[in-house]
């Protein structure tokens, strides 16, 4: 029989451990209840209780990495936190698995623990590589200056990607139909909530290389998020809506799409 010390021998096994688990506890859950969208909040969630655990497993850890870790699981739970109200507010399942659902038929239940839970799960292990990698090093930062860089980095990213979500659940609450936010942060970019998610990840591998130079090869992190966010699930299938919408082409016209726009264009 496997000893299950195995499972959790590193920050990386473990990681995958806890995705694993939590993954398919919640596909049970969405079988329960029909909703297969409750993935989509555990994906923060699933990335703080990855850190988490990772830190639960980790020994002779810098202060650094401590604090990287303890990042993620703030940015984990605030954006579960986030999702959560929002799907209790929306009442029925979102309609990307109302579609997938009506595609598969009857066959959705089992084949979305693959096509839904396990992809995304994969995903998000690969996503978190850069701290689990750092953590299972562990150790004293090897650049300690280099680190605090990319921790202000991720908070920044954090604290933008907060505000802008404020100020869209705000904006929610009161708008009437063809309304277009374009204040605040959405007045810099029509994505800040996903610039600062972006933003976040490339700030969390800096502190991660700066902790421990040899996990630089993780790159592929940050830049997968930064791609799925801007192309698959993010500013690209939220712009197919939204340029039906009246006003969006002339909001488009002045507002960067993703990068924020530090000055305003003169009239």
């Amino acid at each position: 029989m496997t000893n299950i010390s195995i499972l959790i021998s590193n920050p990386a096994l473990a990681g995958a451990s806890a995705a694993g688990l939590l993954l398919f506890s919640v596909w049970i859950v969405s079988l329960v209840i029909r909703d297969a969208s409750i993935i989509d909040m555990f994906w923060g969630g699933g990335f703080a209780i990855i850190a988490a655990t990772c830190l639960l497993v980790s020994e002779k850890l810098s202060t650094t990495a401590i604090a990287l870790a303890a990042l993620v699981i703030l940015w984990g739970t605030r954006l579960w936190l986030h999702l959560f109200l929002r799907w209790r507010r929306e009442g029925e399942e979102d309609f990307r698995y109302q579609r997938m659902r009506a595609y598969h038929g009857k066959h959705f239940w089992w084949r979305s623990l693959f096509t839904v839970f396990t992809f995304q799960g994969v995903l998000m292990w690969l996503i978190a590589m850069p701290y689990m990698a750092a953590l299972d090093f562990g150790g004293p930062a090897a650049a300690p200056i280099a680190g605090l860089v990319g921790l202000a980095i991720a908070l920044f990213g954090l604290t933008m990607e907060t505000l802008a979500d404020i100020q869209l659940t705000k904006f929610r609450a009161t708008a009437q139909p063809g309304d277009l936010l374009t204040n605040g942060w959405w007045s810099r970019t029509r994505h800040p909530n996903y610039f600062g998610d972006a933003l976040f990840w490339w700030g969390i591998w800096v502190a991660a290389v700066a902790t421990t130079p040899e996990v630089i090869w993780t790159i592929y992190a940050p830049a997968m998020m930064n791609f799925l966010i801007v192309r698959i699930s993010g500013a690209d299938m939220l712009e197919r809506h939204l340029i039906k919408k009246p006003g969006y082409e002339e909001y488009m016209a002045r507002t960067n799409r993703f990068v924020p726009r530090i000055f305003r264009k003169l009239s």
